[in-house]
């Protein structure tokens, strides 16, 4: 089964007071964030934004990248505009998803939609944390059941031909969701287990240092004569260069482990292990290119690099700036986003002797 996806971007912003969709996430604008996970996967055939109409031309120049999106005009509730886009979708299955919730990852895509292939239909829901009460007139009136309540999701995933059904059949209610509508029908959603991450911004609160995720990294190598020096994909000239079984990049070594460490995922030597013949004098920026890769797949975005190198001699100062681009153009990011620093051991052992090279590296990841 194969899916068509409604991003669903015609809201007022009322809470937030300006046009969330457009404000930044790094060096993406929200809205791009969100659809490009649903145009670069290969089971959803197109992608139909619903924006207000004074939002098309901001909207078309933001996916500029993605020119196969469709826009479709929202109507004046959320149940028109999903109507709206549900006249564009020809695929067997449709995916319902909030413009404004840029951090799912492609796993729970995969997860929903084959709710949808054994169940007919899926949402992501997660248990309600907090003691849930009834209130009346300003009065907890009664107690309600927490383990009944679940909290949803997007995107919501449905048959199409029964979404669209269902949305003829009320034609005019006002509902939060579409599984609302769905289950108005007497019909049933299957429950896909939520990713915390996939969280909604509504607010001021929930913009500013959203789903931040910082990582740390450190790696040492021994040095010997006769060997090349690489840091942060630049050759240095240097009598000394670093034993390692791959080309040594302490650098890249230590911002690969703060990546996947922000990540949650396992290490270097884990991923790329030095028993490995494959790995033998590899270019490490093939490993981090890699690393990039999976990070991208599971919808993270690199937001900034702090970086300290540790090595008595050469001295690094006219090598950082050609660092800093070679590292902006492997992690997608622009190179005042990047900063390195270097320091020598002041003469104390084994980096201070000239005996190694260290790496220290933080990250941020949203």
């Amino acid at each position: 089964m194969k899916f068509d996806a409604v991003i669903v971007a015609a809201g007022s912003a009322s809470r937030m007071g300006r046009d969330k969709l457009l404000l930044p996430l790094g060096e993406e604008a929200v809205l791009l964030r969100t659809t490009e996970l649903f145009c670069r996967h290969s089971d959803i055939q197109k992608t139909i934004v619903v924006c207000r109409p004074d939002q098309r031309d901001a909207f078309r120049s933001l996916l500029a990248s993605y020119p196969s999106v469709i826009l479709v005009d929202g109507g004046a509730t959320r149940h028109l505009s999903v109507k709206n886009g549900l006249r564009e979708v020809s695929a067997e299955g449709v995916l319902i998803h909030d413009g404004a919730r840029p951090f799912l990852s492609r796993d729970l895509i995969d997860r929903v939609m084959e709710g949808v292939r054994h169940h007919g239909a899926a949402t992501p829901a997660a248990p309600v944390p907090d003691a849930v009460r009834v209130r009346k007139d300003g009065f907890v009136t009664a107690i309600a059941e927490r383990d009944a309540l679940c909290r949803v999701a997007t995107p919501q995933g449905f048959v199409s031909a029964e979404l669209k059904d269902a949305f003829e059949r009320i034609p005019l209610a006002e509902y939060q969701d579409e599984t609302a509508v769905y289950l108005a029908c007497g019909k049933s959603v299957y429950i896909i287990k939520d990713e915390i991450r996939n969280t909604k911004i509504t607010d001021e609160g929930t913009y500013f240092g959203i789903n931040a995720l910082i990582g740390y990294g450190y790696d040492l190598h021994r040095l010997a004569p006769f060997r090349k020096l690489v840091i942060g994909g630049v050759e240095i000239a240097s009598d000394f260069g670093a034993v390692a079984h791959s080309d040594g990049d302490c650098l890249v070594h230590a911002l690969i482990d703060a990546l996947l460490s922000a990540a949650g995922m396992p290490d270097i030597g884990t991923l790329f292990p030095d028993t490995d013949p494959r790995y033998r004098d590899i270019d490490s920026t093939i490993l981090l290119s890699e690393v990039v890769r999976r990070l991208r797949d599971s919808n993270f975005k690199i937001h900034n690099v702090a970086a300290t190198v540790m090595l008595e001699r050469p001295k690094l100062a006219h090598d950082i700036p050609m660092m800093r681009v070679k590292l902006a153009n492997l992690l997608g990011i622009s190179s005042d986003r990047i900063a390195i620093a270097a320091k020598t051991g002041e003469g104390l052992p084994p980096v201070g002797t000239g005996e190694a090279i260290a790496s220290v590296v933080a990250v941020t990841l949203i």
